[in-house]
């Protein structure tokens, strides 16, 4: 059997949310490997449904990974080689590139400390959307901006007033803070402004960076509650994953 070194380790960081998840279960069968995993803060969501490019198997098989950016990427950071050999244990996997005589063994942890989403896709009352954008190259531009100040605040702001909708970086709770910001569009939606931490918005951002024409980010915001949630999506909706607000 084999498994393909970059498709995992490009699973790995989809299914973790660039490593926002302190871990993750991947659940392989049919030609089709899925995950539905929650950060252990419960503030990201990941729901995968993605064709099978990492084994080569149709069997059904869980990957149960516990904190995979320390405990399984540095071992397959290791191999040069784009395929290798693959067998699989009940507790652990070995990889072995016999061309190189290197062999890593990555053992599963318990499928009980696993972070599992409940749900298999996002239930959200039509009402409670607010609005709705498509990412491309100047949202790219404006946000490679924002990085660059952002970390200094640890919040994003998505904020609609006055019609307007921006993105801007700041500290809302200090009245004398700096700041950046863009405006993104025009909207005819109430004033609402939902804060997101600023790593959890670079690590989606880093996870769909070299597809990011083909996702869209859709907002969401219960009154009652006063949060939101950041919605980012692609084409086919086989990778979805999801940001809920903070307060300010």
């Amino acid at each position: 059997m084999k498994i393909n070194i970059s498709n995992f380790k490009d699973l790995i960081k989809k299914s973790t949310l660039n490593f926002s998840l302190e871990n993750v279960q991947l659940k392989f069968g049919e030609g089709r490997v899925k995950c539905n995993m929650m950060s252990s803060n419960s503030n990201c969501i990941v729901i995968l449904d993605l064709p099978n490019n990492v084994l080569s198997i149709n069997d059904e098989v869980d990957f149960n990974l516990s904190d995979p950016s320390k405990d399984t990427m540095p071992y397959l950071n290791l191999f040069e080689a784009e395929e290798v050999d693959i067998k699989l244990y009940d507790n652990r996997i070995l990889l072995k590139d016999i061309e190189r005589k290197q062999k890593s063994s990555i053992s599963f942890c318990s499928p009980i400390i696993i972070n599992k989403f409940g749900f298999e896709n996002i239930n959200v009352k039509d009402e409670d959307w607010l609005t709705e954008m498509k990412i491309g190259v100047d949202f790219v531009t404006m946000f490679n901006k924002i990085k660059k100040v952002g970390a200094r605040f640890s919040k994003v702001y998505f904020t609609s007033k006055d019609g307007v909708f921006y993105i801007e970086t700041t500290d809302k709770s200090n009245e004398f803070s700096n700041g950046l910001s863009f405006d993104l569009m025009e909207v005819d939606i109430p004033d609402v402004t939902l804060c997101f931490t600023f790593k959890d918005i670079v690590n989606l951002m880093n996870t769909i960076d070299y597809n990011y024409e083909n996702f869209n980010f859709k907002f969401s915001y219960i009154e009652a509650q006063d949060r939101g949630m950041l919605y980012a999506y692609n084409t086919d909706k086989s990778e979805n994953y999801c940001l809920l607000s903070t307060g300010d």
